[in-house]
C-alpha cells in the first residue's frame, strides 16, 4: 500500500518544461506579431475611396492653356514640376485628403494613381518624345498621350513628399514612385495608361521590354 502511495505521488510531481519548448514558444509569438505587422503594412493599409472627379479638381485650374514645354528630358521634367509645384500640390492635397480618411501615404499614392488612370484618357502621338505638355494643361483637357500622363502622375506623387521616377521603353513611358517606410521604399510602377493595371502592376509586355529610369 506505501508503495501505492509513493507511485501516486511520483506521477503528480510536475515535470519541469524543457527551455527549448519556451524558447520555440517564444519565438512563434514574436513571427505572429511580425506578420500581424506585415499583414497591416501590406494588406490593410487603408484603401482610397471617393476619388475625386477631373470636374471636381476644376476650381484649382485656370481656364488658359499651356504652351508646351520642348522635350521629355529629365531636366526639362523637373524645371516643368518645380514651376507648377504650387499648383499641383493644391490638386494633389485635395486628391489626398478627400479620398483618405486617415492621412497614410500609402493610401494617398494610390489616390493620386487611381485618380490620374481613371480621369485622365489615353489620347496616343504618332511622334514619341514630343513636345512635353504642362500637367496642369493635361488636368484641363483631360487627356494625354503615354509621357504626359507619367509626368503628371509624376507631378502629383512628389508634391506630396514621394520620390519618382520616369521609366522609358521603347515608344512608351511611365512613372514610378518610392514611399517612405513603404515595402523597404521600393519602386513601385505607375502605368495610368493601363486602365486594367492597379496600383504598382505592370502588363507584361511592357515588364519585358529594356528600360531608362529618370529619377525627377
Amino acid at each position: 500500500m506505501e508503495n501505492e502511495v509513493n507511485d501516486m505521488q511520483e506521477e503528480f510531481i510536475p515535470r519541469k518544461r524543457s527551455p527549448f519548448y519556451s524558447l520555440v514558444a517564444l519565438v512563434t509569438a514574436v513571427a505572429l506579431f511580425l506578420l500581424s505587422i506585415n499583414a497591416y503594412f501590406y494588406l490593410i493599409r487603408p484603401q482610397p475611396v471617393d476619388i475625386p472627379s477631373l470636374a471636381d479638381v476644376s476650381g484649382f485650374l485656370g481656364s488658359e492653356l499651356d504652351q508646351p514645354f520642348s522635350s521629355h528630358s529629365a531636366e526639362e521634367v523637373k524645371r516643368v514640376v518645380e514651376e507648377i509645384r504650387g499648383n499641383i500640390k493644391q490638386v494633389a492635397n485635395f486628391i489626398a485628403a478627400k479620398s483618405c480618411r486617415e492621412a497614410d501615404r500609402v493610401c494617398q499614392s494610390k489616390a493620386l494613381f487611381y485618380f490620374v488612370r481613371d480621369e485622365i484618357k489615353y489620347v496616343p502621338d504618332e511622334r514619341f518624345h514630343d513636345q512635353l505638355e504642362n500637367p496642369l494643361t493635361v488636368l484641363k483637357t483631360g487627356g494625354a498621350d503615354c509621357e504626359d500622363t507619367a509626368v503628371l502622375l509624376v507631378a502629383l506623387e512628389k508634391a506630396i513628399g514621394n520620390k519618382v521616377r520616369l521609366v522609358f521603353v521603347p515608344g512608351h513611358a511611365y512613372a514610378q514612385v518610392s514611399i517612405p517606410d513603404y515595402r523597404s521604399e521600393k519602386w513601385l510602377n505607375l502605368e495610368a495608361t493601363c486602365k486594367s493595371c492597379k496600383f504598382g502592376e505592370l502588363p507584361n509586355q511592357t515588364a519585358m521590354q529594356k528600360k531608362s529610369y529618370h529619377e525627377i
